[in-house]
C-alpha cells in the first residue's frame, strides 16, 4: 500500500513539472499570407463584434423593463393590502461559537405574507453594535426614519422598516438598499382630520384641567387681608404644639396619703379626674342606643348614677349608664324637638324645653314609672336652654329666642318674666343659652344673637339704678366688638366651677374666656382655637373638678379638649359619625364624659386608652390627627 502511494506521488510530480515547462514563452512565426488574411478579416470582425454588442444591449433593456414591471406590480399589490409587512428571521436566537454556521444562517431569511401598504426592510441594529452576520432577531421597537416622522407628525409610531438583500452578506451590499429605499406610510385624509380633532380636544382638556388645578390650588389670600395657606399652616402648628400644664399632684404620694387616712384638698378622686394622663387616655367605652333622632340634651343627676337624654323623637330616656341599661322612656309631651332635659334634686322630677317654646315638667314614681307631665311655661319662640339654681331646688330659669328669661317655680301656677333682653337699639336679642353661677345663685349669664356675654343679678332685675335691667357686666373680645364685616353671635356660655370665669363659644370663631372680676370692656383672658362652630348651636363646657380643661364639639365631628391655662390642645377624638358634636356633659365626680350630636346614640368616654407599646405610637398618631383636623377647620373657616 505504501509503495503504491509513493508511485502515485511520483506521477503527480512529473505531471506538474511538465505543466511548468509548458507555461514558458514560445515564439510564434506568422507568414505574410496569414497576416493578409488577418487584416482582411478585420472589417468582418468589427461588424460581427458590433452585432454582438447590439444584441447584448437589447437583451439588457428587455430585462430592465421586465424588472420594472415586476416592481410596479409588487407596489400595486402592496398598496392594495391593509396589513403591515413583517420579516421573519428563522435563524436561531442564540449565537453559535462556530463562525461558519453563523455565516450560513445569516442569509436564511424568509418573507412572510404582507400586512400593510408599507414595505418593511430589515435594518442592522446599529445602536446595539451588532455586525451584519449577527444571529439576533430584528428589533421590532426601533424608531421610525426621520423623513417618516416628519411626514406623519409628532406622536406617530411604527416598527422599523428596512431589510437587507436576501442574497448578500457583505456590509456594503447590506447598507445599499437602506440608503436608497425609505419607509412609506399611506395616511388617509379622514385619519388626519380625526387625529387633528383628537389632539385639539386633548389640548382643550389639558387647558381645562390646568385651569381647574390652578383654581383648586390658588392662594386663599384675598384683597381684604384673609390668611393665606402659609399663615394657616403656621397657625395650625401654633395651636397643636402649645404646651400643657405640668401635673400638680403625684399619684404615688396621693395614694400613700389616702392609705394613711390623711385629708386631701382637693380629694383623691378629684385629683385623678384632673390628671392630664387620664384626660389623654379618654376613649369611647360604649354607646347607649334607644333614640330614633338626634340627641340634643344630656344631664347627670347629682350622684352621677343616671343620665336623662332628650331627642328629636320627642322622647326622654333615663339611663342607668353604668349598667348600659335603659331605665325609663316616655313621651315628653312636646310638639317639636326636645332641646333640654334636666334632673331636679331628688331624681323624681325632670324638666324639659323644646323648639315649640314650652317648658314642661315630668313627674316620676318611686318605682321608676311615669306619673304625669304638665306645661310650666311658654315662650314665643324656640326655647334652647334651662338652668337650675344651686340654692333653690324648685326654681328653673329658661331662655328662648323671643328674648325672654322666665323664672319657673314648679310650686306656682305661672312663671315670672324677669328679663327681656334688648340691645342698644332697643331690639330684642334671641337667647341661645342661659347658665347660673355654681357659687352664686343670684348670678346668671346669657348669650345669643349678638357679640356679648352678659352677666345679670336676679336681685336687681328691673331696677334702673343697677345697670340696664340688672345687668352686672358684659364681655366681648376686642376684635369682635366693633366689627361691621363679621356679625358674631354666641351659641353657648357657661360659668366655671367657682364662678370666677365664664367662656363663650362664638359662631365660626374661637372660644373666649373672661374673668368675671374684671370690669366691663376688659379683654379676654384666654382664647381656644382649632374647632369649627358653624353648622349648629353648639355647646361648650368646663371639664375637671376645678374646671382645669375646656371641652367643645365641632362641625368636623371631633371632641376638642384644651388646657385652660396654656390653651394647648390636650386631646382630640372623633365623637360623632354624622359629623357634628353638640352636647358635652362631664360626670360630677368621676373621669367620665357623655357626649351626643347628630347621631341617635349617647356616647360614654372613659380613660381606657392603651398606652403600652414601643415608641408610644398612639401619641404620634394623635399629633398627626390633630394637625390634619385643625388645618382643615382653619381652611374651612377662611
Amino acid at each position: 500500500m505504501e509503495a503504491s502511494r509513493e508511485g502515485v506521488g511520483e506521477k503527480e510530480k512529473e505531471n506538474s513539472e511538465e505543466y511548468e515547462d509548458a507555461s514558458e514563452d514560445i515564439p510564434i512565426h506568422v507568414d505574410e499570407k496569414s497576416l493578409e488574411l488577418l487584416k482582411g478579416g478585420k472589417e468582418k470582425n468589427d461588424a460581427q463584434m458590433q452585432d454582438w454588442i447590439n444584441e447584448a444591449s437589447s437583451s439588457k433593456d428587455t430585462n430592465q423593463n421586465s424588472t420594472n414591471l415586476n416592481i410596479d406590480s409588487n407596489d400595486n399589490l402592496a398598496d392594495a393590502k391593509d396589513e403591515p409587512t413583517e420579516v421573519i428571521d428563522l435563524r436561531p436566537a442564540d449565537s453559535s461559537s462556530d463562525s461558519d454556521v453563523e455565516a450560513d444562517l445569516s442569509s436564511a431569511l424568509f418573507k412572510k405574507r404582507k400586512h400593510s401598504r408599507t414595505r418593511n426592510y430589515r435594518k442592522k441594529d446599529e445602536g446595539a453594535g451588532v455586525e451584519t452576520g449577527s444571529t439576533s432577531m430584528p428589533d421590532s421597537g426601533s424608531s421610525l426614519d426621520k423623513d417618516t416622522l416628519d411626514a406623519e407628525g409628532a406622536g406617530a409610531s411604527a416598527p422599523s422598516q428596512s431589510v437587507p438583500p436576501l442574497t448578500s452578506s457583505s456590509d456594503e451590499e447590506f447598507e445599499t438598499p437602506r440608503s436608497r429605499v425609505k419607509a412609506r406610510r399611506i395616511v388617509r385624509a379622514a385619519d388626519l382630520v380625526s387625529s387633528g380633532t383628537n389632539s385639539n380636544d386633548e389640548e382643550e382638556e389639558e387647558e381645562t384641567n390646568a385651569d381647574d388645578y390652578n383654581d383648586n390650588n390658588s392662594s386663599s389670600t384675598e384683597e381684604d387681608g384673609a390668611t393665606n395657606d402659609l399663615d394657616i399652616t403656621e397657625q395650625t402648628k401654633a395651636v397643636v404644639f402649645k404646651g400643657i400644664s405640668k401635673p400638680k399632684h403625684n399619684f404615688i404620694h396621693d395614694l400613700s396619703s389616702l392609705q394613711l387616712g390623711l385629708k386631701m384638698a382637693p380629694s383623691f378622686s378629684q385629683r385623678r379626674c384632673a390628671s392630664v394622663d387620664l384626660v389623654k387616655r379618654l376613649k369611647l367605652a360604649y354607646k347607649l342606643s334607644g333614640h330614633e333622632g338626634c340627641v340634643n340634651s344630656l344631664h347627670f343627676n347629682q350622684s352621677g348614677s343616671k343620665i336623662a337624654s332628650g331627642s328629636d323623637d320627642l322622647n326622654i330616656i333615663v339611663w342607668e349608664w353604668e349598667k348600659n341599661r335603659k331605665m325609663l322612656q316616655f313621651n315628653s309631651g312636646h310638639k317639636a324637638n326636645v332641646f333640654q332635659s334636666k334632673f331636679m334634686p331628688g331624681d323624681l322630677l325632670i324638666t324639659s324645653c323644646s323648639r315649640d317654646g314650652q317648658v314642661r315638667l315630668a313627674e316620676l314614681s318611686v318605682t321608676g314609672s311615669l306619673r304625669s307631665t304638665k306645661k310650666l311655661g311658654q315662650h314665643k319662640g324656640p326655647a334652647h336652654k334651662m338652668s337650675l339654681l344651686p340654692d333653690c331646688p324648685y326654681v328653673v330659669l329658661s331662655a328662648g329666642e323671643d328674648g325672654q328669661v322666665l323664672s319657673v317655680d314648679i310650686r306656682e301656677q305661672k312663671p315670672d318674666k324677669i328679663l327681656l333682653l334688648k340691645n342698644e337699639k332697643d331690639k330684642k336679642i334671641p337667647i341661645y343659652s342661659i347658665h347660673s353661677s355654681p357659687s352664686n345663685g343670684n348670678w346668671f349669664c346669657t348669650s345669643g344673637r349678638d357679640q356679648y356675654v352678659r352677666i345679670f343679678d336676679r336681685r336687681f332685675l328691673g331696677r334702673e339704678g343697677r345697670g340696664a335691667g340688672g345687668q352686672v357686666v358684659r364681655y366681648c373680645p376686642d376684635n369682635l366688638r366693633d366689627n361691621d364685616e363679621f356679625k358674631a353671635y354666641i351659641t353657648c356660655a357657661v360659668f366655671s366651677e367657682d364662678g370666677s370665669e365664664v367662656i363663650g363659644s362664638y359662631n365660626d370663631e374661637d372660644i373666649y374666656l373672661f374673668n368675671t372680676h374684671d370690669p366691663e370692656g376688659s379683654p379676654h383672658t384666654h382664647k381656644y382655637q382649632g374647632h369649627r362652630n358653624s353648622a349648629t348651636v353648639k355647646g361648650v363646657n368646663f371639664y375637671g373638678p376645678n374646671s382645669e380643661y375646656i371641652i367643645s364639639g365641632s362641625d368636623c365631628g371631633n371632641i376638642f379638649i384644651w388646657d385652660k391655662q396654656t390653651e394647648g390642645l390636650v386631646k382630640l377624638m372623633p365623637g360623632d359619625d354624622n359629623g357634628v358634636v353638640n352636647v358635652l356633659e362631664p360626670h360630677p365626680t368621676m373621669p367620665v364624659l357623655a357626649t351626643s350630636g347628630l347621631d341617635d346614640e349617647v356616647k360614654l368616654w372613659m380613660p381606657l386608652q392603651v398606652t403600652a407599646g414601643p415608641g408610644h405610637c398612639w401619641q404620634r398618631e394623635q399629633k398627626e390627627y390633630m394637625l390634619k383636623t385643625v388645618q382643615r377647620n382653619l381652611n374651612d373657616r377662611e
